[in-house]
């Protein structure tokens, strides 16, 4: 018999399998578990197209950790691979980080990079969560759990 790490190493590429591992690991960093959204985070081996994403969490993770050295990677990975505007959340992540390890000069870098001159009102717009789930016809951001 297979473990659940051999399926998940062997399965082939599954879309839907990764969005709902990804949602997962966003809740429950929204309910403050980053151990739990790391052990998400572990099951998507290759997460395609959603690398942004998976980075994002992972490092969003470590640093409520406050793991900041080892949540600088995966943030600047994501902050690299997002379009502007849409990488404005991993650099105000990893200015954060920057700043707890004593990296002034990077953290600065990285909160400038956050917000642009031209920016307007696109920080709020991705600054929230990316995974709006319905719940019984009304969405979890209105449901009362944030």
């Amino acid at each position: 018999m297979r473990s659940n790490q051999e399926e998940t190493e062997n399965a082939p590429f599954n879309p839907q399998m990764i969005v709902r591992r990804l949602a997962a690991a966003e809740g429950y960093l929204e309910l403050n578990m980053p151990l739990y959204a790391i052990d998400e985070l572990n099951h998507v081996q290759d997460a395609g197209p959603f690398e942004p994403i998976a980075q994002l969490f992972r490092g969003e993770a470590l640093q409520a950790q406050e793991k900041y050295a080892e949540a600088i990677q995966p943030l600047h990975v994501a902050a690299q691979m997002f379009p502007k505007p849409f990488n404005q959340r991993a650099f105000m992540a990893l200015s954060n980080c920057y700043r707890h390890e004593g990296q002034d000069q990077l953290a600065d870098e990285a909160a400038a990079a956050a917000s642009p001159p031209d920016a307007g009102d696109v920080l709020q717009m991705v600054t929230t969560p990316i995974f709006q789930v319905k719940i019984g016809g009304t969405n979890r951001m209105t449901h009362g759990h944030n």
